[in-house]
């Protein structure tokens, strides 16, 4: 997974962060945040845990 953070905004004072899983083709954008370090702690939160684009095949407790 590649995450890449770009300053966006007018003045280039926001930040956003764009993921792509290369395994699944996949793209996850953010929303815009005040500071770079606020976009990180946001994608660490979202990819941490395996939440996006996980191949791990638990299904969690809705598995039939």
């Amino acid at each position: 997974m590649k995450v890449q953070f770009v300053p966006v905004g007018r003045s280039r004072r926001e930040w956003m962060w764009k993921a792509r899983d290369e395994s699944s083709n996949t793209i996850t954008i953010s929303g815009r945040f005040d500071s770079l370090s606020d976009a990180m702690r946001d994608a660490r939160e979202q990819f941490e845990d395996g939440i996006a684009g996980s191949d791990s095949g638990d299904d969690g407790p809705f598995a039939a």
